[in-house]
């Protein structure tokens, strides 16, 4: 009896958690970002240089330190 009780509970919650809709739209992202901004312009076009020459670029490592800044945190202790 306990058995059937406990399938049945099991059951239940499986049913109830595959209704729950799930938000996985770009709309559930965090900071996203409707319109191109001036940085993703930056780093379009270094992704688009040969690698050597963008390492090279002083624009591109500006914007590579700029992104980098936007996501990752800034250390506590800093």
């Amino acid at each position: 009896m306990r058995t059937r009780v406990a399938i049945t509970i099991l059951l239940a919650a499986c049913v109830a958690g595959c209704s729950v809709p799930l938000r996985c739209g770009p709309e559930a992202a965090i900071g996203h970002a409707t319109e191109p901004s001036a940085l993703d312009g930056r780093l379009v076009r270094c992704s688009a240089l040969d690698p050597k020459v963008a390492a090279d670029d002083a624009d591109c490592k500006s914007a590579w330190a700029e992104a980098r800044k936007r996501i990752l945190p800034t250390p506590s202790g800093k």
